[in-house]
């Protein structure tokens, strides 16, 4: 069985310079990586996605991973737990003025 001729605007495997790790995202479907790449000199993501299809929250997720992804070097982080890390001391409140 031969594989499906790539799209004219997709670069052959061979003309895709990898310039950085992939970033790995967590979907409920699966695993996708997103992986910085030159193609003639431009840069462009390859999306990995997994086998299974997306539901609305990996699409949004995988949205802002590649959204992380273009803004450069960045670290995703847990909006709770930072919200919870970065509130003041309970007992700092209660301190009389």
């Amino acid at each position: 069985m031969s594989s499906p001729a790539l799209p004219d605007d997709r670069p052959a495997p061979e003309d895709v310079e990898v310039v950085a790790p992939a970033t790995v995202v967590d979907l409920t479907s699966g695993t996708a990586q997103i992986t910085p790449v030159l193609v003639d000199g431009e840069a462009r993501y390859a999306v990995d996605l997994p086998d299974q299809p997306l539901d609305d929250d990996d699409v949004a997720s995988l949205a802002v991973a590649l959204q992380a992804a273009q803004a450069g070097p960045a670290v995703l982080v847990d909006v709770e737990d930072y919200l919870e890390a970065a509130a003041p001391p309970e007992d700092a409140a209660e301190t009389p003025r």
